[in-house]
């Protein structure tokens, strides 16, 4: 991949943009809130709600107006803002995700107990939701049992860096100097990021006095920063390069993060910024740049759609001809449907990540994963207090620890955190790894011997994922001839008892089986997944299971079967029939239409096409209205059993696609003009997300 250079005519009009459009404002309309949400403006567009909140009368309207409030903080990450705004929606608010969303806000506050009890009654009220709420009932339990428990790490915040505005990713550079990314009064440019509220994001270095104190905060280099959005440092092993993100254009339709790499000139210079293109598609933002130790890997995140969710870390190696090559996902042991950002390699060949997908405290999390041969696996949670409720990401270690401290530190580094008692909204906190102390022989002579206890009853579950082998490969229409098992798999384990502590995350080996130690007396349902295959869940108990005589292992066996995508291809749901010249939905069409909707349900961000199709008898037009009216009704049915109906698009193609010689004229038995008459649905999108606010 070639490396493409900055047009800096375009940031001069950049510049010329701000200017231009400073003076158009004196004369253009107010900015509605649904526009500044459709910017995603969203501290602008809270503002103007307030606004609207302020002078509206009727409780009602009122609630709706704190939701979308709460909605807009929420996605600013200003989550004790959103917790306030929840809580006024709660009175009179009538949205069924409302207290689901509520007790997250109160989760990332801290408040784990208060957020227990909304999960409850959420999980009591909301029965077809009833796991995700158990998942954060867990992930609160453990949350407080963590908080009991501290691990050897002393935490606190570098105050001399941080600033009433965002203050994040710090990187060591040289050895007296930290560069850090900030939305201080001091960053480039005069305008306020209307997402956060705050100036944009720049480079800034500072240095080190003594200990974690740092002094002369200034912008970095000459060229790096401009109006916009600028952050996430990393640098080659000699600081003669660096990569970071950059976002943002006078141009909304182009507002995608890249990554940028500079290169430290003969006159100690920083050259201009080149764009270093990672995938074929400008559509995609990609940041957070971490160099390995070699400058061989480059580590990102971005939101490809092709990914496993919101945003995945990938990887690129330098080739011998100096370029790098196509990007590769971490896979699925990293990355999860949730967010996972902020790589870094530390001294002790761990890759350290951001994610909320995993189980964690609140928000973000800091997780450490494990080199196997070219993967990554087994992350595992920092825990507190490096970790808290609110969003921890960007950690870094200091390269060396003073031979003067050898005997009573292991480590020393730094990360970003959003927690309480912080002085902006996310600010640069240092920790130290203390050395443990020795136990004396003496006390540990005087410890009791440990208890031999006969072994309880042993619960394991032995499960394996499938998929249909078809007599006509890759046509999902033709006979079933058979089953293979789903090697690299997803498979997620949840306790549905809000006592229970299983809540685990697999990956199926190369014949599709994984296996777990499972709690008695308790219901479970896994959940099955891939890139490419439809999630899928089944449930299994251990209740009033026995092992068998003279044993004490019951086993638990089970078998989830996922279906693979095939996109843009119809396939034609059985079993679904109508009257003569009718488009009613029958009783016995219902049970193949409920499947639909539980498998929309489980895979929410797929959108389909309903399509409905005649046999040749009749006129044309008729043949299209009736079929259109019978796929409107399917789309109707599935909207009534709680599916988005932005998700459903109906289309009649009449006896435009016969499946046989049928066609006008021709003499067929029922059975043949059957097969023509037949309802459909296709993946026309695997990316479909509902607005957070609307109006």
């Amino acid at each position: 991949m070639k490396i493409l250079p900055l047009n800096w005519l375009a940031a001069i009009m950049l510049i010329a943009g701000l200017v231009t459009a400073g003076c158009r404002t004196l004369f253009e309309p107010k900015m509605s809130a649904a526009s500044a949400l459709e910017n995603k403006e969203y501290i602008t567009a809270s503002r103007l709600l307030t606004e609207e909140y302020n002078a509206e009368k009727n409780v009602l309207k009122q609630s709706e107006l704190a939701y979308k409030i709460a909605e807009c903080y929420r996605m600013a990450n200003r989550t004790k803002d959103a917790e306030k705004w929840y809580k006024s929606a709660m009175e009179y608010g009538t949205n069924t995700e409302l207290p689901f969303k509520y007790a997250l806000m109160l989760k990332s506050n801290g408040k784990y107990n208060e957020a227990m009890q909304l999960f409850k009654e959420y999980a009591l009220g909301n029965p077809n939701n009833r796991a995700k709420a158990t998942r954060q009932i867990q992930s609160c339990r453990q949350a407080l049992e963590w908080q009991q428990n501290p691990t050897r790490h002393k935490v606190f915040s570098v105050s001399s860096l941080n600033s009433p505005a965002s203050d994040f990713a710090p990187v060591i550079y040289h050895n007296q100097l930290l560069v850090f990314t900030s939305s201080r009064s001091g960053a480039t440019g005069n305008k306020l990021y209307g997402w956060t509220g705050e100036k944009h994001s720049d480079l800034f270095v500072a240095e080190r006095k003594e200990g974690f104190v740092f002094s002369n905060l200034t912008l970095f280099g000459d060229s790096i920063n401009t109006p916009y959005n600028e952050g996430t440092a990393a640098f080659s092993p000699d600081f003669k390069e660096i990569f970071f993100t950059a976002c943002g254009s006078p141009n909304k339709k182009d507002d995608y993060c890249k990554i940028y790499a500079s290169y430290l000139t003969d006159k100690g210079k920083w050259s201009i910024p080149e764009l270093v293109p990672l995938f074929d598609v400008d559509t995609i933002n990609v940041g957070q740049p971490f160099l390995s130790a070699d400058g061989m890997e480059l580590y990102f995140s971005a939101d490809n759609p092709n990914g496993f969710g919101d945003k995945d870390l990938y990887r690129v190696t330098k080739g011998k001809d100096g370029f790098w090559s196509d990007p590769e996902n971490l896979g699925p042991e990293i990355n999860t449907e949730y967010y996972e950002g902020f790589p870094y390699i530390g001294p002790d060949g761990k890759l350290y990540f951001a994610s909320s997908g995993h189980a964690g405290m609140g928000g973000l999390d800091i997780f450490a994963a494990t080199r196997k041969g070219n993967k990554w696996v087994n992350p595992q949670n920092l825990r507190y207090p490096i970790n808290s409720a609110a969003d921890d990401f960007a950690l870094v270690f200091e390269p060396y620890v003073k031979p003067e401290l050898l005997d009573s530190l292991e480590a020393t580094g730094f990360f970003s955190s959003s927690r309480e008692g912080g002085m902006g909204n996310d600010d640069i906190y240092a920790f130290i790894l203390e050395t443990p102390k020795e136990i004396p022989d003496s006390l540990i002579a005087q410890k009791p011997p440990a208890e031999t206890k006969k072994p309880d009853v042993v619960y394991v579950l032995q499960a394996q994922v499938v998929q249909k082998n078809f007599s006509t490969p890759d046509d999902p229409n033709s006979a079933v001839a058979g089953k293979t098992p789903v090697p690299d798999a997803i498979a997620e384990i949840l306790g549905l008892s809000v006592d229970s502590r299983i809540s685990s995350r697999l990956i199926t080996n190369a014949k599709g089986n994984f296996s777990l130690e499972l709690e008695p007396a308790t219901d479970y349902k896994i959940t099955a997944f891939k890139n490419g295959y439809f999630k899928q869940s089944v449930e299994v108990t251990t209740k009033n299971l026995l092992p068998p005589a003279g044993k004490d292992t019951v086993y638990v066996f089970a078998e989830i079967m996922i279906d693979k995508i095939y996109r843009q291809k119809e396939i034609v749901l059985e079993n679904i029939y109508y009257d003569l010249d009718k488009y009613d939905i029958r009783p016995d069409a219902m049970p193949t239409l409920n499947k639909l909707a539980q498998l929309l349900k489980e895979n929410p961000n797929i959108k389909i096409l309903l399509g409905s199709h005649t046999d040749s008898r009749g006129s044309d037009r008729y043949n299209e209205t009736l079929s259109q009216n019978r796929a409107q009704a399917a789309v109707n049915y599935l909207a009534q059993q709680g599916i988005d109906a932005r998700r459903l698009l109906a289309k009649g193609y009449g006896e435009n696609r016969l499946v046989n010689e049928c066609a006008n004229g021709v003499t067929c038995t029922e059975e043949q003009h059957q097969q023509n008459r037949r309802t459909t649905f296709q993946v026309i999108a695997e990316n479909f997300s509902a607005p957070d606010v609307e109006f």
